[in-house]
């Protein structure tokens, strides 16, 4: 399992190395910018919404993975971790602010049953009997 991971490190490291080159942007943008997308790509796949735990969790996993293929030197100039807590930081940043504010600003539905419906339910009866005239 250790070689399997190692060796998906090596692929990734490889990836994001040619990505950063091919956009342009600085590694920090790059981990804002994957963050954010990787929690909206999470968000669709699951069928959730984007402040769920967990999309969060998703994006917090993909990060830890990146951060384990820098910390083993694969990187040029990442593998300490000084480093790692910055990268940390720039990813997470985002995505937790849109959990937790998400949650109060937005806060999910809940399931109103329509006006005038009678419940199945003997827990939300009160026991009293109508009134007939």
């Amino acid at each position: 399992m250790q070689e399997q991971l190692e060796a998906f490190a090596v692929l990734w490291i490889g990836y994001k190395t040619r990505l950063v080159e091919f956009v342009g942007l600085t590694n920090d943008a790059m981990h804002v910018h994957g963050s954010i997308l990787i929690l909206f790509v999470s968000a669709i796949i699951l069928r959730r919404r984007p402040d769920s735990i967990w999309c969060w969790l998703i994006v917090l996993a993909a990060e830890l993975f990146n951060e384990y293929a820098d910390l083993k030197g694969l990187a040029p100039g990442e593998a300490s971790m000084k480093a790692s807590i910055h990268d940390l930081y720039n990813t997470m940043l985002w995505p937790t602010v849109i959990v937790i504010l998400g949650r109060f600003l937005f806060p999910p539905r809940r399931k109103v049953q329509p006006t005038g419906a009678v419940s199945s339910d003997l827990a939300d009866q009160t026991g009293e009997q109508p009134t007939t005239i």
